[in-house]
């Protein structure tokens, strides 16, 4: 078997022809004109004796499907024990919750819900017909194959996309995928997939320039190269190789296109940006920031400057909502009461000890931000502003301030209001600290997490509840 994965003859700007690690799954990114269907084919060249095309256009998608497709899946249903037919029909199921499909008299039908008048392949949205071509090409893909996929995205919903391709990939961890898209979420929200930067090519000499972007981090060029989607982008802080925010998010909001940004300064920014420029591009674009220790007249400032701000300090305390715990611990075959009431305990109790300096953290943000904007205005001389900085500490009260918040911070924790807890507690290591990893079961909070990310993408009754209440602390 070949090991060729890009083009021999192409010139890398990463200075190799090779990713920088192991990879086995890559996906080619690049504008219209910069030569990446054609790089595609090169690698089909190369590899000639493993390359495996898939595409749900040429493969009889849509129109023709009742040919192509409907053969595919008879195919595996001659098997002798229709090993290969019930794995499509656990991935199909996975995806499109509520529908089942089965083979009636040497055809496949498809049934809802109720059970009641089975329907033919022909009857499904174009979504359903694609996502079948997709399992069933690919599980007759030859033995450590190299998978050839033209726009994996098209035709599907956003939900669907990254359920499907992880099931697939999954299902044929013996063959690598080259995947060939204009989708930017697809590219940067599958962290372990490697990409291929596709610059240019110079059709004289059949070469390439190309960057490997092995870590995941769409450059910002090649990010606006891919607008063209149109689909609405969603800006978040933290960054694509180390934070949760695009793990989350990506399957949160899976009609958006993630694209992480760092600091919540740049997010806002990039939000109010787009947002004055949309009659040159007609794009949708969004902001997602941690709500911090905001006001909540900031935060509805925030929010009408079309910024998501969701009703808990930090986004390690949205794994920690009574929606998303009561959820998992349903999932894990725990009891959900038992399961909430253990971890409510355990943050109450932490916040009860940090009580104070969470008081105190609050009110140096509110004093911080009151003096920006006192100090703002305008002074007719040096003495003016001497004399104005000098006033500020009776105007700002902050041992007022401070006083407020620890009344108010000891009414929750007497009061067990857990949701008023998580709305203004930001501390990180109590996340790491609680013992709801512990109580489901799990090894790490870092384990947790990837559950509950996990868990998003089974396409299914508890997923849909999942994103429901993480979605509904943005509302």
């Amino acid at each position: 078997m070949k090991t060729t994965i890009l083009p021999s003859d192409s010139s890398g700007s990463s200075g190799t022809t090779r990713p920088r690690r192991p990879a086995r799954l890559f996906t080619l990114l690049g504008g219209n004109g910069s030569g990446k269907s054609l790089f595609m084919n090169e690698i089909a060249r190369l590899n000639a004796d493993d390359a495996y095309a898939v595409s749900a256009v040429t493969g009889g998608m849509p129109g023709k499907v009742t040919g192509s497709l409907s053969q595919l899946i008879t195919v595996l249903s001659l098997d002798e024990e229709k090993a290969r037919f019930r794995i499509l029909k656990q991935i199909w199921e996975e995806t499109f919750p509520g529908n089942r499909i089965d083979i009636e008299k040497g055809k496949a039908r498809i049934r809802n819900r109720s059970g009641k008048d089975s329907i033919g392949i022909r009857s499904l949205s174009r979504g359903e017909k694609a996502a079948l071509y997709y399992i069933a090409a690919v599980l007759l893909a030859p033995s450590q194959a190299l998978i050839l996929v033209d726009s994996p995205t098209l035709f599907l919903h956003p939900t669907a996309v990254g359920i499907l391709w992880d099931r697939i990939e999954r299902m044929r961890s013996d063959c690598r995928f080259v995947y060939d898209t204009y989708d930017a979420n697809f590219a940067s929200g599958q962290t372990r997939r490697t990409a291929i930067w596709i610059k240019d090519y110079n059709a004289a000499e059949h070469t390439w320039s190309y960057q490997i972007i092995a870590d995941g981090e769409l450059p910002d060029e090649v990010f606006l190269q891919m607008m063209g989607s149109r689909r609405p982008i969603l800006f978040t802080e933290g960054d694509t190789s180390h934070s949760i925010d695009i793990r989350l998010y990506s399957v949160v909001f899976p009609e958006f296109t993630v694209k992480p940004l760092g600091s919540c300064d740049k997010v806002i920014e990039s939000t109010r940006t787009m947002q004055s420029l949309r009659s040159m591009h007609r794009i949708e674009s969004y902001g997602l920031v941690d709500r911090d220790r905001r006001s909540d007249q900031e935060v509805e400032y925030l929010r009408a400057k079309h910024i998501l701000v969701p009703e808990v300090a930090e986004i390690e305390n949205i794994f920690l909502s009574p929606g998303v715990v009561e959820t998992m611990a349903g999932i894990r075959n725990r009891n959900p009461k038992k399961v909430l009431k253990a971890v409510r305990q355990e943050v109450i109790h932490k916040f009860e000890q940090m009580l104070e300096n969470q008081a105190l953290q609050h009110t140096r943000h509110r004093m911080k931000r009151d003096v920006e904007r006192k100090i703002d205005a305008r002074f007719t001389c040096i003495t003016a502003l001497e004399l104005h900085i000098k006033s500020l500490i009776k105007k700002l009260k902050p041992r007022e301030t401070y006083d407020q918040l620890v009344a108010e911070f000891r009414r929750m924790a007497r009061a067990g209001d857990y949701e008023g807890i998580l709305r203004v507690f930001n501390h990180k290591p109590m996340f790491t600290g609680s013992c709801v990893a512990k109580v489901l079961g799990y090894s790490n909070i870092d384990d947790y997490i990837s559950g509950v990310i996990s868990a998003m993408k089974h396409g299914d009754e508890p997923a849909e509840r999942l994103r429901s209440e993480i979605r509904r602390l943005f509302s």
